[in-house]
């Protein structure tokens, strides 16, 4: 009966480090769907959309200590209009040439991590949680209270953004734009604005993984590396370009690295879930839910 309480605690804390990587891969897959470019800056996005929310939270701004729900809102919506200035920055660079449009996102995360260095320092800084930090005990199973609320809060805008594309006339202009470009366009659909909206959707993705995994990671400029490159391989494995992939790929990511640590060891939890990457890919080369994906070359 402990083993089993032991490996649901271990499967519900994989589902919240995955529900990161879920945030992240989506945007990563929404970015490559709009303007088929893979986004190498995206983990920058995550550290740099982190900092924008705890700024406030952390009173970093002196005399300005705002709660940790403010906070959180105020960095999503910060780090979404920055996603807007970038679209447009990608926009020219598209114009020209994808390969440049790529070699920028590289640039702009090399950017952004010295940016944030000669701003706030290069050690980093622990969060106190917004919670109490006293684990809730339910038939043995132990759950810190943060992690419930990034589960949660997670959860309710990967919903909620499903809903709004499926469902909402910009959302569905949205997907239309990135099945065809110069169909949409000839329907009448802004698709610059359509893109514009989908960086902003998916940097404001990336600001809210960040914030909610302040308070359990150490926020410095080194901690999008590691995220980026597991959001990245989470949508590849769900299916690049694919949402539902992207969903799904986080959180089986965050639950075999769950497994792979408390069973196996921490040192190998990295190689471990890669290499579960990679042999999925090898029998189902377009991911788990394998949508393929329109040319955009």
């Amino acid at each position: 009966m402990r083993e089993l309480s032991v490996l649901i605690q271990t499967i519900i804390g994989g589902i919240g480090i995955g529900s990161l990587y879920a945030l992240v891969a989506l945007g990563t897959s929404m970015i490559y769907r709009s303007m088929g470019l893979i986004n190498f800056a995206h983990g920058s996005i995550y550290m740099v959309g982190t900092y924008l929310g705890m700024i406030w939270y952390t009173g970093m701004i002196k005399g300005l200590e705002l709660p940790y729900s403010i906070s959180f809102i105020l960095g999503v919506l910060l780090c979404a209009a920055f996603g807007v200035i970038i679209e447009r920055v990608f926009r020219r660079l598209a114009d020209v040439d994808l390969r440049n449009m790529l070699l920028g996102t590289i640039g702009l995360g090399f950017i952004l991590d010295n940016l944030m260095i000669i701003i706030f320092g290069a050690e980093g800084f622990a969060v106190d949680s917004p919670l109490s930090l006293k684990p809730i005990i339910i038939a043995g199973i132990r759950v810190l209270p943060q992690n419930i609320l990034l589960i949660s809060v997670a959860s309710v805008l990967l919903i909620g953004l499903q809903i709004f594309l499926t469902k909402s006339k910009i959302g569905k202009a949205m997907r239309a734009s990135q099945m065809d470009r110069d169909i949409a366009r000839t329907m009448g659909i802004h698709v610059n604005m359509t893109n514009a909206i989908t960086f902003a959707i998916g940097f404001g993705l990336a600001a809210a993984a960040g914030i909610l995994a302040a308070p359990i990671v150490y926020v410095n400029p080194a901690m999008g590396s590691a995220v980026g490159t597991k959001g990245f391989a989470s949508a590849v494995m769900g299916g690049l370009g694919n949402i539902p992939g992207a969903i799904l790929g986080g959180i089986l990511f965050g639950i075999i690295e769950a497994i792979s640590a408390g069973y196996i060891s921490s040192q190998y939890t990295k190689g471990i879930s890669f290499i579960i990457v990679l042999v999925v890919l090898m029998f189902m080369p377009s991911g788990i839910l394998g949508e393929k994906i329109v040319d955009k070359v």
